[in-house]
């Protein structure tokens, strides 16, 4: 395993009100958002449902956000691990369904990998890279400021995967 690049990219701003609710065991662990019909662009369909929280092994969670992020049904996916705090992953969910949404409408890869904490750099598989979210959160008058992370996987992984018919 080795460290691992970031970019940074920003203006994401939401509203308490706009964040899921959804309760976390205190595990590591992938949250997985499953789409009740298949995927259209702009279609209703899109809002996904929370899935059961999957315990996983930190030491194996980003390589398995790989696989599961790549199921038929799966629209997003969502590392936690057991520190990460509730506001981080309900941000990651908000910002990793945007972004799946704008790919779905300029005809690219919807699979999207999030994190409310950057994962450790030892237990990230080679070729995995980050990108730095900064999202402004509204509570009212009170303004946060929350960072999540988007998972980026190796090229090769990526095309073994679009050959098939897996959205």
């Amino acid at each position: 395993m080795s460290g691992s690049a970031a970019v940074v990219a920003g203006g994401w701003e939401f509203h308490t009100g706009q964040l899921p609710e959804f309760l976390l065991r205190r595990c590591d662990g992938l949250i997985v958002g499953l789409l009740p019909e298949p995927v259209e662009a702009d279609g209703e369909a899109q809002q996904m449902l929370l899935s059961d929280q999957m315990q996983v092994d930190e030491d194996i969670m980003v390589g398995a956000s790989i696989g599961i992020a790549q199921l038929g049904p799966v629209g997003l996916v969502v590392l936690h691990r057991r520190f990460t705090s509730l506001m981080a992953a309900r941000v990651a969910w908000a910002v990793g369904t945007r972004l799946r949404r704008a790919r779905l409408a300029a005809g690219e890869s919807p699979r999207v990998v999030m994190a409310g904490s950057k994962p450790n750099p030892d237990v990230t598989p080679e070729g995995v890279t980050f990108t730095l979210h900064r999202v402004r959160v509204r509570d009212h008058e009170v303004v946060s400021l929350i960072e999540v992370w988007e998972v980026h996987f190796p090229a090769l992984v990526l095309a073994a995967g679009e050959d098939s018919a897996l959205l």
